[in-house]
């Protein structure tokens, strides 16, 4: 079943979406999904969850070197 949303609602994901569209430049013929919204929150997905790996990365490196250099 789909959720109903108010118009507000509509009004901002499409604000968001279009948002990314721009961002990602898909508005250039060049670009290899040129003229399409595909994928584009997938892409803001990954990169929370690379930020949210890199921070565990950063943490992880850091005892790393501290056990090397003790």
């Amino acid at each position: 079943m789909i959720k109903k949303i108010s118009v507000a609602e509509n009004a901002a994901r499409v604000d968001y979406i279009n948002k990314l569209y721009r961002l990602d430049g898909r508005d250039d013929p060049k670009h290899k999904h040129a003229h399409t919204f595909t994928g584009l929150h997938q892409r803001v997905l990954t990169y929370e969850q690379l930020k949210e790996q890199m921070e565990i990365y950063d943490d992880v490196n850091n005892w790393y070197w501290r056990i090397a250099n003790d």
